[in-house]
């Protein structure tokens, strides 16, 4: 449960340091040179590696002169989100804006000479997807090279050896194995060795909490059994009987210690990792998106988010993006609303603004750190410690209301979630009356009587459905933690909804328990079945089974939801004359597939503004 959000400071004040001279850290401090040749090859991709059209831009389409539409749609299944006309058949489109929905007759008074008429043959035509939860500068960062979520060890080294053998040059990485592959001492160099030994290779676990690498990545890294563990017994090398490490590596200071060494990690890096992914984000019809952490430089989140700017300036930013200044603790509260103004003021483009403060007020049930109500069952005398006093938090939460800011609050045990409603209920009893559009993400355990606060309050509760999965980590390590009964209760969207609430959906990517995922038509399968991706209707879905949204509410919650969250509702999240020509078309219409073939219903197009940012024939 946003994993990610833990990561941040690392890996930011990693490239901080990459930024000043070498002062002889464990951590070496490295040249940013492959950085800067790692954006010259993105930079160097043609034009239509992006799919940007003969204008070269993702920015605005210009409308037509003759007032007729520059493109329309017919024959297709619209699905509005419009609940007033939820269904249509075409859509006309002039410029950036949307100018006429209904049927196909309806729609063919707007097209002239010069109009681009698709006709989609009864594909479904819907909203661009809008991400309310996720973290694509560090999902560019861990999840780059070799995809390895596969269920066995010998389909991953398979994987491992082709990736080697289509990457003859360089340092090589990936990501997405599993503890169950291993036995529990983990991996091993060995393994990797033979298959690569002249060239390091690191490959970060599912949970990025662990990396997998062989003999020429420790020595590149100058590991060695004489190394001192970062933090020992928590962020450390494994050893073998000989005190040798052994090529599985835990938690972040010691992951990032190989890493920095294969790879600086350099301001120019990071943007070299979100470019190779944004051609990803645009093919699977991600309109927008709210980056729920990016990884301060020198202090200063601004430095990153800067990187989004630059790619709308040079017309290759496939979405829209809502960021955010995030506090994780105590020393951050004086200065988290002038931190949040400061971001606000800076960007304020047509695809970028960061007016939102994130507060990351606990950790995750699986590392024992989300806050309980009730002590955890395998550790009977804990129940978490929360980063801010109820104190702390309503000051912060109060704060920002004033200041006009909404926040966005990580919560993942039952007492956080609690001590958000709290928060937000003290903030509207004291403050004057505003449109609030407060958050609290991931939920995973939220007690009976705290779920009509959300209506109550005005909160959206924001859910990552590809964490509520019948898996390993929800049945057996959530189960381990909380005992069958609150484990019985995780992950409650719709009993939410039935009290009157609104949900948003993000992927939380790269953070996953089992799957990890940037496309919402992955996360969104998941929210309807409650399984895997892999599983067919036989088998159990993760309880409560009556948690299963419908689809209809999954896909208003990754589009118009979260363009509530995003305070953008009036402008995308629905098909409506006016509204920006945020569009996505499916090969097939959704509520005619079963249920298990949601994820892999192709996306034929992706429009930002009139502009077509990916397209497949047809």
């Amino acid at each position: 449960m946003c994993i990610a959000c833990t990561l941040s400071d690392t890996l930011g004040r990693l490239a901080s340091d990459n930024m000043q001279p070498d002062k002889g850290s464990i951590v070496g401090r490295r040249q940013f040179l492959s950085g800067a040749l790692a954006l010259a090859s993105v930079a160097s991709l043609p034009a239509s590696a992006m799919m940007r059209d003969a204008k070269g831009s993702f920015v605005k389409a210009i409308p037509s002169r003759d007032g007729k539409a520059t493109v329309v749609f017919t024959n297709g299944a619209v699905y509005t989100m419009n609940s007033k006309a939820p269904w249509a058949e075409a859509v006309a489109v002039n410029g950036d804006k949307i100018v006429a929905v209904g049927t196909s007759a309806e729609v063919k008074s707007s097209i002239g000479k010069r109009t681009e008429v698709i006709d989609l043959k009864g594909q479904m035509l819907l909203p661009g997807f809008v991400e309310g939860h996720t973290h694509p500068f560090l999902g560019a960062f861990f999840t780059s090279g070799v995809d390895l979520q596969y269920p066995t060890l010998e389909e991953a080294l398979k994987e491992i050896k082709k990736y080697v053998a289509a990457n003859p040059t360089g340092p090589l990485r990936g990501f997405g194995w599993r503890m169950d592959m291993f036995p529990k001492e983990g991996p091993t160099r060995q393994m990797l060795d033979e298959i690569v030994s002249d060239r390091p290779i690191m490959l970060f676990a599912i949970d990025v909490h662990s990396m997998w690498v062989n003999s020429k990545a420790l020595e590149v890294a100058k590991i060695t059994a004489k190394t001192p563990d970062p933090i020992p017994n928590f962020s450390y090398f494994v050893r073998d009987k000989n005190g040798e490490p052994t090529g599985f590596v835990l938690e972040v200071l010691a992951e990032l210690m190989v890493a920095n060494a294969v790879e600086p990690v350099t301001v120019q890096a990071m943007s070299a990792y979100l470019g190779k992914w944004l051609p990803n984000a645009a093919k699977a019809g991600i309109t927008t998106l709210f980056d729920a952490s990016v990884p301060p430089v020198s202090g200063d989140e601004g430095d990153i988010i800067q990187i989004y700017a630059d790619y709308e300036a040079k017309g290759a930013l496939p979405f829209r993006v809502s960021a955010s200044h995030v506090v994780k603790g105590a020393s951050g509260v004086a200065k988290a609303v002038a931190k949040t103004q400061g971001l606000a003021r800076r960007f304020q483009s047509s695809l970028v603004n960061a007016r939102t403060l994130k507060i990351v007020a606990d950790g995750t049930e699986e590392g024992w750190t989300a806050y309980m109500l009730k002590p955890y069952t395998d550790k009977p005398n804990e129940v978490g410690t929360p980063p801010f006093t109820q104190q702390e938090m309503d000051t912060m939460v109060s704060s920002a209301d004033l200041a006009g800011i909404d926040v966005h609050i990580h919560a993942c045990g039952d007492a956080t979630v609690r001590m958000a409603l709290n928060a937000i209920e003290h903030t509207i009893t004291t403050n004057p009356l505003r449109d609030r559009r407060n958050t609290i993400a991931h939920n995973v355990l939220v007690d009976d009587a705290d779920l009509p606060r959300f209506a109550k309050l005005g909160v959206v509760s924001e859910f990552s459905p590809n964490w509520h999965s019948y898996d390993p980590d929800t049945t057996q390590i959530l189960l381990e933690r909380m005992g069958p009964e609150r484990q019985g209760k995780i992950y409650r969207p719709n009993s939410i909804l039935k009290a009157g609430g609104r949900i948003s959906m993000g992927t939380d990517w790269p953070a996953a328990g089992y799957f990890s995922t940037y496309k919402p038509l992955d996360a969104i399968q998941i929210g309807v079945t409650r399984k895997l991706l892999d599983k067919t209707d036989a088998d159990p879905c993760l309880q409560p089974e009556s948690e299963r949204l419908e689809l209809s509410d999954a896909l208003h919650a990754n589009t118009l939801g979260a363009a509530y969250q995003l305070r953008m509702e009036k402008e995308i999240g629905s098909i409506q004359v006016g509204k920006c020509a945020d569009l996505v078309v499916l090969a097939k219409n959704l509520f005619n597939v079963p249920k298990s073939e949601i994820a892999g219903t192709p996306v034929r197009m992706a429009m930002l503004n009139g502009r077509f940012t990916h397209r497949e024939a047809f």
